[in-house]
């Protein structure tokens, strides 16, 4: 009897250890080891390169892509200022050299001899025999752009870094841009909206490579109605920041 006893002491001491040990594993780690004094992490590295309120300098040169026509490049400079590190303006300025497609070069080269003349009733009138022939070349309707004026809104919110080889670590962001434009043409002075998008590669603290595509939209005069007109520009820049 006195051995069963103990055995039942013995057993509910071991039950009421489990149960101390189990309601121990439910406490709050909070209240065991008290809040952290420091706040959640919210960036995980600090910006290498700052261009907040730096006046920027650049050049480039780049081609207008979307004309049939015409070889048209491009060339000039820009100068701009960010007010944060993601937003700013810039002021970009280009002149164009135009030259003619080799599509334009091979319609040019093509002679024939014009329709007959025709009276009221339609009917063709006979060419005067005597009459030296007159011979034409087919000439697409351009409009060729001679420069260009930007005045946009930078806004630059993705930032990151790119490891090459695991030898050298280049920092870049992605910019979007929008604004006026003001296009010198064949037509006159055209004014009219300005978006794009580019990206810039950080090479130190001062001096930066960008690329940069816009797509400037006026109107223009086609067959003698006013038109809607898109005209696509990349352009490969290189830029400096002063402290």
């Amino acid at each position: 009897m006195k051995r069963l006893q103990a055995f039942a002491l013995f057993f509910g001491a071991t039950l009421a250890m489990a149960a101390q040990t189990g309601w121990a594993l439910d406490l709050n780690p909070n209240e065991i080891r008290g809040k952290s004094s420091k706040e959640p992490v919210s960036v995980l590295q600090n910006r290498y390169f700052l261009k907040a309120f730096r006046p920027e300098f650049g050049m480039m040169a780049g081609q207008v892509i979307d004309e049939a026509y015409l070889d048209t490049s491009l060339a000039g400079g820009r100068v701009g200022m960010f007010f944060n590190e993601w937003l700013g303006v810039d002021i970009q300025m280009a002149r164009t050299t135009v030259r003619d497609s080799a599509d334009r070069t091979a319609l040019n080269s093509v002679k024939y001899l014009p329709l007959p003349e025709r009276d009221a009733s339609g009917n063709a009138i006979p060419a005067d025999p005597t009459a030296e022939q007159r011979v034409v070349t087919p000439d697409p309707e351009v409009n060729a752009v001679h420069a260009m004026q930007d005045v946009t809104a930078v806004a630059a919110p993705f930032y990151g870094k790119l490891n090459l080889l695991n030898k050298w670590i280049v920092y870049t962001d992605l910019y979007f841009t929008s604004g006026y434009t003001r296009v010198e043409t064949d037509q006159g002075t055209k004014n009219g909206m300005s978006f794009g998008v580019g990206q810039r590669f950080y090479l130190g603290k001062a001096v930066s490579v960008r690329i940069d595509a816009r797509d400037r939209i006026y109107r223009e005069s086609r067959a003698g109605k006013p038109t809607s007109k898109n005209t696509y520009s990349w352009d490969l820049g290189l830029s400096y920041f002063f402290n």
